[in-house]
């Protein structure tokens, strides 16, 4: 076995540094865990976001449209190259003065050290509701 197979992230570290770095607003962080051709989707059937800039650009789009939100991981189960990571986003609302959450899941695929696919799945109705209707 090669020195460095066994060096490379797991999956769960990956999965883990990437919502770690999209928390900290951290564009290198995010960008060191994607390999170059990784693809992205918010959803199921939805547009692919790629390459690995493309994600990155998206991110940023999100972060600013977020400015206080909070991304944490409660739970990673890896098996092999994939793992499902459930996550929280949350936010403050000042105007109803409480925090607004959505529960998350995410599946993460990684090859040679790197994430090469995330597709998202929550409840889109939800989400939109509370974080874009709260008026």
């Amino acid at each position: 076995m090669s020195h460095d197979v066994a060096q490379q992230p797991t999956v769960d570290v990956l999965a883990r540094a990437f919502f770690a770095a999209l928390d900290a607003r951290d564009p290198h962080r995010l960008r060191a865990t994607l390999a170059d051709h990784a693809t992205f989707r918010a959803l199921p059937h939805t547009t692919v976001v790629r390459p690995a800039d493309e994600i990155l650009a998206y991110f940023g789009s999100v972060v600013s449209s977020y400015p206080t939100a909070r991304w944490e991981v409660t739970d990673v189960i890896a098996n092999g190259d994939r793992a499902a990571v459930q996550f929280v986003v949350r936010e403050y609302s000042p105007s109803l003065g409480r925090e607004l959450l959505s529960e998350q899941v995410a599946i993460v695929r990684t090859a040679a050290g790197r994430i090469v696919n995330i597709v998202g799945y929550y409840d889109s109705a939800e989400f939109r509701r509370l974080f874009w209707d709260e008026a």
